[in-house]
């Protein structure tokens, strides 16, 4: 009887460990994520007028002082070339890895898949090409709690190197690479 209820002891205290555990963990984990929707300008990397951007991206804390974030945005850019005007249309999908030391700055980078529709300005849209390619980018922001823990605001910019793409609709070269300053709200949940 006395082996029967040591073991019963053992198992209650190692499922109470484990259900503690789960708990700290559950605590932990539920403000790991965020979700942060934004605005912003964006602009080729050689001049040009900003035009106006959206993003939505979602973060985690991977270690301390590190976080993921896998991010969907769309921005429209404008490249002159001596028969006219190039307009694209880009809804990139990313990967980044920011380093934030400090609770209110980061800096990192990543890479992404760049789905971009150029076409000619004053062109049917049928006469349109889309075009696939993968780019890097590097950059940083700052955060502004609103509601701590909850709520920040999020200032992000980031630099776009993509490689010169030659467009078959009028066989001009350009360079898609470009900036963007993006303002956010970044939401935990």
């Amino acid at each position: 009887m006395q082996i029967v209820h040591s073991k019963l002891a053992r198992r209650s205290l190692v499922g109470g460990l484990i259900f503690l555990a789960l708990v700290f963990a559950g605590v932990s984990l539920a403000h790991a994520a965020e979700i942060v929707p934004s605005i912003g300008m964006s602009a080729g990397a050689h001049g040009g007028d900003p035009k106006f951007s959206t993003g939505l991206a979602l973060r985690t804390t991977v270690i301390p002082f590190v976080k993921g974030e896998v991010g969907f945005a769309y921005h429209r850019e404008s490249y002159s070339f001596s028969g006219g005007t190039l307009n694209a249309t880009s809804w990139p999908v990313t990967a980044s890895v920011w380093f934030a030391p400090i609770p209110f700055a980061y800096v990192g980078g990543g890479g992404g898949w760049y789905h971009s529709t150029v076409s000619l300005a004053g062109a049917p849209v049928v006469a349109s090409v889309t075009q696939q390619a993968f780019g890097t980018h590097w950059g940083g922001g700052l955060r502004m709690p609103l509601a701590p823990p909850l709520v920040a605001l999020d200032l992000n910019a980031r630099y776009v190197v993509l490689s010169k793409q030659t467009n078959s609709l009028t066989a001009a070269t350009y360079d898609p690479s470009f900036w963007t300053v993006a303002l956010g709200l970044a939401v935990k949940f």
